[in-house]
């Protein structure tokens, strides 16, 4: 796949000059292979991912701006992030939704129903734990471009929580601000004047948080529903 080509193409179709069904048909074998990678398994027409996927790449398409990186894998993104969608809609039940079904005043009964219900919730942290990984894999890729790793993190991971606070803010800073999202994704540096201006944080604390501060941005542009819950205030 050239991504340089898909990204052009993009520009046609915003411009007019390509249609929005010639570029789906186009790059129906992108999106059936990123379903594919993500199921770990063949799809045809009929399935219903297939579906999915076709209408999470038109979505990618209708929401795409140039300060999210590249459209490549920012479709990625959001044709996962749909799989995802799907997949816990259709597979999880809660508690709730079990004692309701199985209402039962017979002993038996209630402990079959306690049962189900340990069988459920530890299918629930299964998934979770796989989507989990699915949004650290993604993460992974997307920190490669920087030259960061796992490890990196890990090392700058602050201690403090007034100094976590700081570089939450100026990752937040940075994501809701589209120009200086744009700049930052255009270059790969900190606007570290620009964050210094709007958050009481010293450049010497900025210079060391460089990687933890970049990969704060990714985290929160993206789509990250599980990673985001680690960084919120």
């Amino acid at each position: 796949m050239n991504q340089n080509i898909m990204q052009n193409d993009v520009s046609h179709v915003r411009n007019g000059e390509m249609d929005i069904n010639e570029f789906i048909r186009k790059y129906k074998p992108y999106i059936y292979a990123t379903i594919c990678q993500f199921k770990g398994g063949f799809i045809d027409d009929g399935d219903e991912l297939a579906t999915i996927g076709m209408m999470a790449f038109t979505e990618a398409l209708d929401s795409y701006d140039t300060c999210r990186g590249g459209f490549y894998n920012y479709s990625k993104l959001v044709i996962r992030s749909r799989l995802i969608d799907y997949y816990r809609k259709t597979s999880k039940l809660t508690e709730n939704e079990i004692l309701l079904s199985e209402y039962s005043s017979d002993f038996e009964h209630h402990n079959n129903k306690i049962e189900t219900i340990d069988a459920i919730n530890s299918f629930n942290e299964t998934e979770d734990s796989f989507f989990r990984k699915e949004e650290i894999f993604q993460l992974g890729e997307e920190l490669r471009h920087y030259n960061i790793t796992f490890n990196d993190l890990e090392k700058l991971s602050p201690k403090k929580v007034d100094l976590r606070h700081k570089y939450i803010k100026s990752a937040a800073f940075i994501v809701d601000n589209a120009e200086i999202l744009n700049g930052f994704l255009n270059s790969g540096k900190l606007p570290i004047s620009e964050i210094t201006s709007q958050v009481m944080i010293s450049r010497k604390q900025l210079d060391r948080a460089r990687k933890y501060i970049i990969a704060l941005v990714l985290i929160k542009k993206g789509d990250y529903s599980f990673l985001s819950e680690y960084i919120k205030l």
